[in-house]
């Protein structure tokens, strides 16, 4: 249940930082298809690298 609600927790970041994209569009005076890149900068490395962090959290967890 805790592994679980960990998970929950680690996606919802996502959907709050796609939240706060009209108020960096106007922070920064862009628009917000210019500040969407902001959100793309920060899901393409956590989805690219999630095989790497499943591989080695198995292999040390194995330890």
């Amino acid at each position: 249940m805790l592994l679980g609600f960990a998970g929950f927790i680690s996606a919802a970041d996502n959907w709050v930082a796609s939240l706060f994209l009209p108020d960096i569009s106007v922070d920064f005076g862009s628009p917000i298809s210019q500040a969407s890149i902001i959100l793309t900068a920060y899901l393409f490395p956590y989805g690219v690298l999630q095989p790497f962090y499943g591989f080695y959290s198995d292999w040390y967890g194995c330890k």
